[in-house]
């Protein structure tokens, strides 16, 4: 392979990927529960990293951070396996649960939950204000 051809993804990165895709969390909230950085993790799942304009850079990631990866988007030890990462199926096992309750940002579903409530309410007061409107236009009409 040359350096500027890109390396493929590795079957533990396309199942990351997949997984991150079907969370509720987006690329920055499951790498911030894997603690790492966006582009890390972006890195990881692609199979490689850009050292400058069109030179690639293949990355395997270490068993540990394949475990806190899967930990983050629900990936099982066993689907590791499956991708021959026996070694991160291991350290997943040894991982304690993920306190998701315990994150002090809401996820991105979350916060179109909340985006919507507060259009719903925007909308609620607006209908409220035009009645109270149309209900003074007519209390002076009839003056």
């Amino acid at each position: 392979m040359n350096a500027d051809e890109r390396p493929s993804q590795t079957p533990e990165g396309a199942l990351l990927a997949e997984a991150q895709q079907q969370s509720p969390y987006s690329q920055r909230e499951a790498a911030e529960l894997a603690g790492m950085s966006e582009n890390h993790w972006r890195a990881i799942t692609k199979g490689y990293r850009t050292v400058s304009a069109g030179v690639y850079a293949p990355v395997r990631a270490p068993a540990a951070t394949i475990a806190r990866m899967a930990r983050a988007v629900g990936v099982t030890p066993e689907r590791l396996e499956e991708k021959g990462r026996t070694d991160a199926a291991g350290e997943l096992r040894g991982l304690p649960p993920l306190d998701v309750a315990a994150s002090s940002e809401p996820t991105t579903a979350e916060l179109a939950e909340m985006v919507n409530t507060l259009q719903r309410q925007v909308q609620d007061l607006q209908a409220r204000l035009r009645r109270m409107d149309d209900s003074g236009d007519q209390q002076r009409g009839a003056g």
